[in-house]
């Protein structure tokens, strides 16, 4: 089976600074894909929050979910080892976008990862249309590239 290659982005909007502790360890001793993917929803969280959003909360009665996660693991992370996580949004649609992660330790990237996720209806369960109150806060962090597709 050949291997996903996700790319690197020129550009990432928002920075989250993370120390690996005990608990992202796991039993060979460095990072693994579970672990990483609970990194990332802190510093999903963290960027969402920044600008007033939640995914319990993503405006007018909805809420985010994750419906699918791609990763890249091109270098080990261990036990203490600094970490920063690049974010960026893009691939708008109607009713879903997606993340772009870059992790980085000692200036060389070490994972890279996408989630793409849907917004839906707090009480039906169902997907809906992006709320124009966030699409209005992200639009400014969003790579130029993704712009033209909502244009």
């Amino acid at each position: 089976m050949p291997r996903l290659q996700l790319n690197e982005l020129s550009v990432y909007s928002f920075r989250y600074h993370y120390k690996i502790n005990i608990n992202d360890i796991n039993i060979w001793g460095h990072v693994g894909i579970p672990e990483m993917i609970a990194i990332i929803h802190l510093a999903r969280r963290d960027m969402l929050c920044s600008i007033g959003f939640d995914e319990n909360n993503m405006g007018d009665n909805t809420v985010l979910i994750i419906a699918d996660v791609a990763m890249n693991l091109l270098k080990e992370l261990h036990l203490d080892d600094e970490i920063i996580i690049d974010t960026t949004i893009g691939e708008i649609g109607n009713k879903s976008f997606r993340f772009f992660h870059k992790i980085s330790h000692n200036d060389a990237t070490a994972v890279l990862v996408e989630m793409g996720a849907v917004i839906l209806d707090k009480l039906t369960r169902k997907p809906v249309r992006i709320s124009s109150k966030f699409l209005n806060k992200i639009l400014p962090y969003t790579d130029t590239i993704f712009q033209k597709n909502l244009r």
